[in-house]
């Protein structure tokens, strides 16, 4: 007779080293950007900012957009209806390559970032459209590694992901999650070299699309309700034909993402159904039976700690996972004392998934920059 538990231990052993191999070689097809230097002749760039109430970062977001060494910019900051001083203080920068532009009242049918962004695409004269978050910082080589990949790969869309800055001990324990999941779950390849709009990715913190992939895909009009716009609008461009593009920028490129325990929990849940392209097999797969999964070896510690013996092979496992855990942090620049709380990691990601989903299935919204926000 077969032994139940000696088969779901292999399976679970080889689910792990498959983890590890993947995340191996996604670091291959994910490489950092590389540097470029470019003429006067370059492109025209439009460094697209939309602001709510973001007094507190914007000024450090439009030090580093000017500080590009990219040669062709124009800087246009979005000022989305705030209550705060982001209008004043972009207005205080004094560098002629800035605009501010006041947002209109939002559409109904918009998410409050779609219609900023679309607004700041008509305001636009560039030939590439870069989006950038206003909690985002760039170093001054971004915008141009940026364009080089675009230009080399023939891309109609290309994102870097960003390395975390929050400052917040629960922010340094959970959002590494969103690096380890792009990292040790999915295999990156798919989103550079398949049709399959479904397989594409993108990251709002830093987002740039030729303005010809732009208008084709129907821009952030195409989808304008849709909470997670950064991943939707990655895959209207693939499906207008063009290639998307996705490399590691965590050197280049730094985002507050959420910081409080509180914004995080409301951050996963208002977008976690959603990058799955809100598909209940897919969200019942990783909530149900991936993270209950990735959690076993854990929990099994745990209740041989409490008892009697501790099982060896769930030892072995969870030193995997951890050593796992300790290399996409590397990559995404995480801070690698975090790694022994990869299980609370884990556990808090996919209770915001079944969050979202609920969410989203009884047709809920939460609270966002001030603004009533839909789930669906």
């Amino acid at each position: 007779m077969i032994d139940g538990g000696f088969v779901f231990d292999g399976v679970l052993t080889g689910l792990v080293l498959a983890q590890f191999a993947l995340i191996l070689w996604n670091r291959r097809i994910m490489r950092r950007p590389e540097p470029r230097t470019w003429g006067d002749d370059a492109p025209l760039v439009s460094l697209l900012v939309p602001a709510r109430n973001e007094e507190d970062v914007i000024g450090r977001c439009l030090e580093g957009l000017l500080a590009q060494d990219y040669p062709n910019v124009e800087i246009v900051v979005m000022d989305d209806n705030s209550t705060d001083r982001t209008a004043e203080i972009v207005e205080g920068c004094g560098d002629p390559r800035v605009r501010l532009r006041s947002g209109a009242p939002l559409r109904a049918g918009w998410s409050g970032k779609n219609w900023a962004c679309h607004q700041l695409a008509a305001a636009a004269k560039g030939d590439v459209l870069c989006f950038v978050d206003a909690d985002t910082v760039i170093a001054p080589g971004a915008v141009s590694s940026a364009v080089e990949i675009m230009a080399a790969d023939d891309a109609g869309l290309v994102s870097l992901l960003p390395r975390s800055g929050s400052t917040s001990f629960a922010g340094k324990v959970l959002l590494p999650m969103v690096t380890h999941a792009l990292f040790g779950l999915f295999p990156i390849a798919l989103i550079h070299h398949t049709r399959n709009p479904m397989l594409a990715v993108a990251f709002g913190p830093f987002l740039m699309v030729s303005r010809d992939a732009y208008e084709a895909s129907g821009g952030h009009a195409a989808a304008p309700d849709h909470v997670v716009d950064d991943v939707q609008m990655s895959r209207n461009v693939k499906a207008a034909g063009f290639r998307v593009r996705i490399a590691n920028g965590t050197d280049l490129v730094e985002t507050r993402w959420y910081d409080e325990l509180g914004e995080i929990w409301t951050g996963f849940s208002k977008n976690a159904y959603g990058a799955l392209g809100n598909n209940p097999w897919m969200g019942a797969a990783v909530a149900f039976v991936l993270a209950p999964l990735l959690l076993a070896p854990f929990v099994r510690v745990g209740f041989g700690l409490a008892g009697d013996a501790v099982p060896e092979i769930a030892v072995f496992q969870c030193l995997l996972l951890l050593a796992n855990r300790a290399l996409t942090s590397n990559l995404g620049g995480d801070p690698l004392w975090t790694t022994p709380f990869h299980p609370v990691t884990v556990a808090f990601w996919g209770t915001t998934l079944f969050h979202s989903m609920v969410l989203y299935a009884t047709n809920s919204s939460v609270a966002w920059k001030d603004r009533d926000t839909p789930i669906r």
